[in-house]
């Protein structure tokens, strides 16, 4: 059974300060975080709900920056390491439930349907971690409790399960997806971490120029294919913002997350299981299916997701990946009528 080979050095950061551009990336995020909610402010919040709101803002948005760090990471789990494995897993949750929870009845949203909703969603993916293996082996390389738990983090979120979480309430950016997120990094690199996520944003010229040349090469397939089945055609919108803020905003908004999701977790844990080759035509088949129901789509999308676990494989980052996944996005936004 193949392996990806694995440079160890990649791998390991000793450095526990963050870098120049992880600061560059935190800042920038935060501000577009804060402008975007700034401008979707209908009313003045209550001084509750807006410290409310601060604690669930810097524990989610913020979270999701931070964990990029290895020395971040390291502290943590320190810090759970003395738990009971169970209570190490549900630690993480706890607390993200508390902020949701409470965040929500401090803005005025309806506490009852979130409370049950949301207690549910994040308490299940740590307890089928929790589990004994099914087969009775814990080296076993079948990786069924992990990939159960990817499924009921990602599957009410794909469904729209959850009610909304909106920041600031009641018709602000919705947080579902940054929660589950969230909920997954906690699990993966801190709570039981999964190797080879690759979720660092210290990447090297050539982590950069690979994801740029597999997205023009992904480009000289898809696009005949997209203009031939009319999913796609050139209605360019050219302006500063889908030039200038569009591929960062969708690298951290869509990018990353789904990469997570889909090449640091699901690829990950299909070719530790059956091998890089199969992992990554398994992996790409299921992120095509995500983007039903146009065939047109799921094709244009499971190509695109070959090219994205390529790039995966081939760096060792998620964050390499998200940089082709967010110039497909972006192009199609701009230029291609999406």
């Amino acid at each position: 059974m193949a392996d990806v080979t694995v440079d160890p050095a990649r791998l390991v950061e000793t450095d526990r300060r963050w870098s120049p551009t992880e600061l560059a990336v935190a800042a920038s995020a935060f501000g577009l975080a804060v402008a975007a909610i700034v401008t979707r402010t209908s009313r003045p919040p209550s001084t509750l709900a807006l410290l409310a709101a601060g604690v669930f803002f810097t524990l989610v948005p913020g979270g999701y920056i931070a964990l990029a760090v290895a020395g971040v990471r390291r502290s943590l789990q320190s810090a759970v390491s003395g738990l009971e494995p169970i209570a190490r897993l549900l630690a993480g949750p706890a607390v993200l439930l508390v902020a949701t929870v409470g965040y929500a009845w401090a803005s005025g949203l309806p506490p009852g349907p979130r409370i049950g909703m949301y207690a549910l969603y994040l308490v299940v993916p740590p307890l089928l971690l929790a589990l004994p293996h099914p087969t009775g082996d814990a080296e076993s390389r079948v990786p069924v409790r992990e990939i159960a738990a990817v499924l009921a983090l990602w599957l009410p979120i794909e469904f729209r399960v959850l009610p909304n979480l909106p920041l600031p309430a009641p018709n602000g950016v919705d947080m579902r997806k940054l929660v589950a997120l969230l909920e997954g990094m906690y699990l993966f690199l801190i709570a039981r971490p999964l190797p080879r996520i690759g979720y660092t944003y210290r990447l090297s010229a050539r982590d950069v120029a690979t994801a740029v040349v597999v997205f023009l090469v992904y480009a000289v397939v898809a696009l005949p294919i997209g203009f031939a089945t009319g999913f796609i055609g050139w209605r360019p919108e050219l302006n500063a913002t889908r030039l200038v803020g569009g591929p960062f905003i969708i690298y951290l908004v869509t990018g990353v997350p789904e990469e997570f999701l889909f090449r640091g977790l699901l690829q990950n844990l299909l070719s530790g299981w059956l091998g890089p080759r199969a992992g990554l035509v398994i992996a790409s088949i299921v992120f095509g299916l995500a983007h039903l129901p146009d065939p047109r789509y799921v094709l244009l999308a499971a190509i695109a997701g070959v090219a994205y676990g390529w790039v995966y494989q081939r760096t060792e980052r998620i964050t390499a990946s998200a940089i082709t996944h967010a110039l497909v996005d972006a192009t199609w936004g701009a230029l291609l009528g999406g």
